[in-house]
């Protein structure tokens, strides 16, 4: 029967994937999930470190969450438009109280990518058709504007040409920035830490200096958090790890707790003055609805209330610890290890390698992946809630894993 399901999704939905699944070991079909852990149609038990690609920073079918969501659907309350409805406001107090200073309105969507394209058509609307400026080896989602300003190639081309007005920069190099802005950029786009690049973490100083550089030449600075958002560094936002606060700032997948799609955009005040004027920024059908509103609230409470940020750093130690005694221990194929938070890219010499310890991993009943923009890059990014028990077990598969390859 599973192989079934497995022809069938490949038939009708997604081929590729079904034979990028085979390749890295997971045959069967998921039937649950819960904390940091999935189960699978054979029954086996799985650490889940990939925190379902960024949505499950809170684990899997979070307790709270799901009864209020429970709740907010019996409930019979006004789904969205042409009402408003007081949760979205509740949500938007919220994200005001716990965004960097200055970050006063939001507008609430269905996705990062969304978010993204809102985000890029906010500069717009401020700045008119100006460049924007991204990094290389950034991704900030698939749809026309969000690869747009993506700095993957490999992403891009087959849905070439793209949207005008965009360029890239290396990430980290303050120099190259500098000199890219000119009168004609609007905007410089930038993800505070690398995702899929392999998890690039940059000085502090780099980043201050972007802040600093975009004030100076009038340019609007946003931050692309919607991996790095929601507990993910061990703060509620990367920006307030770095001590920068950008004029937009852009969150998603883990807002909704891995269970209702959402995406956000907040921004500065003096920004939102026309938002509301152009239909097209504000036309999005089910954005705001009370289902991915009160998720959001609920994962907001829920991280304040449980120390959850504390608690994260803490294990972030844990996790950082044992990847680092493995990165020394097995340094002739382990060329670096970076990361912050619950998120580490562990770089292997050959990307084949990697592959194969991806592979033996799951064998082990621990996910992990290669990053899809650098398939040299490890990917180690559990939910925030993993347990001290589960991070040493993780451990312990890594050391297995490794001594075998």
């Amino acid at each position: 029967m599973v192989k079934n399901y497995y022809d069938a999704y490949g038939e009708l939905i997604n081929p590729w994937y079904i034979t990028h699944l085979r390749k890295m070991g997971i045959l069967n079909v998921g039937v649950k999930a819960e904390g940091a852990t999935f189960t699978d149609s054979a029954g086996n038990v799985f650490i889940d470190c990939t925190a379902g690609y960024g949505i499950g920073n809170l684990g899997h079918n979070n307790t709270q969450v799901v009864n209020a969501l429970v709740e907010q659907l019996q409930s019979g309350q006004v789904n969205t438009r042409p009402f408003i409805n007081k949760i979205q406001i509740e949500l938007a107090e919220l994200l005001k109280e716990i965004s960097p200073p200055g970050l006063e309105c939001s507008y609430i969507l269905n996705s990062g990518s969304e978010a993204i394209e809102t985000a890029l058509k906010l500069v717009r609307l401020y700045k008119g058709g100006k460049k924007i400026i991204s990094m290389e080896h950034s991704f900030h989602g698939h749809t026309l504007g969000a690869l747009s300003v993506s700095g993957v190639p490999a992403f891009k081309k087959s849905f070439m040409p793209l949207l005008p007005a965009f360029e890239q920069v290396p990430f980290g190099n303050i120099n190259a920035l500098q000199d890219s802005i000119d009168e004609s950029t609007a905007a410089v786009m930038i993800e505070p830490v690398q995702h899929d690049a392999g998890v690039k973490v940059p000085a502090k100083e780099y980043l201050q200096q972007v802040r600093e550089l975009c004030s100076a030449k009038d340019v609007i600075l946003v931050f692309d958090e919607v991996i790095t958002g929601i507990g993910k560094t061990g703060f509620m936002f990367a920006s307030q790890y770095f001590d920068v606060v950008p004029d937009i700032l852009v969150a998603g997948k883990s807002l909704g707790a891995g269970l209702i799609p959402i995406g956000a955009v907040l921004a500065r005040k003096n920004l939102w003055q026309r938002f509301g004027l152009s239909f097209p920024m504000t036309a999005s059908s089910y954005g705001g609805n009370a289902l991915a509103c009160r998720a959001a609230v609920e994962s907001i409470k829920f991280i304040c209330e449980n120390n959850v940020l504390e608690s994260a750093r803490q294990k972030s130690e844990l996790l950082f610890s044992g990847l680092k005694s493995l990165a020394v221990k097995y340094s002739g194929f382990i060329r670096s290890l970076n990361g912050i938070g619950m998120l580490f890219g562990m770089e292997i010499t050959e990307k084949n390698t990697a592959a194969a310890i991806v592979r033996k991993m799951i064998e082990n009943n621990v996910i992990v992946y290669q990053s899809f923009g650098n398939p040299f890059v490890i990917m180690i990014e559990p939910p925030i809630v993993i347990s001290n028990d589960q991070i040493e077990r993780v451990i312990e598969a890594f050391n297995k894993v490794l001594g075998e390859v």
